[in-house]
């Protein structure tokens, strides 16, 4: 499915390099992705928090997406 904003000759170019990709790029292009998401929600966290340690940035992530007693455990 291609996103609303991207033409179809441009979905089929992007569908060609992920495939040459082979399954291994594309696992690595989705953790890279997922870093950058992450440095990302972290960066205005930072901005109001310029005292915080890198530990206390990731927990008020982690206590912004889960709530104040963090992800739930099974």
């Amino acid at each position: 499915m291609r996103a609303r904003d991207t033409s179809e000759k441009a979905a089929a170019i992007q569908a060609r390099l992920q495939e040459s990709l082979g399954p291994e790029g594309r696992v690595q292009m989705a953790m890279k992705m997922s870093d950058f998401a992450r440095e990302f929600a972290k960066a205005p966290i930072r901005l109001r928090h310029p005292e915080y340690s890198e530990d206390q940035v990731t927990f008020e992530l982690t206590r912004q997406l889960h709530g104040r007693r963090g992800p739930k455990t099974k």
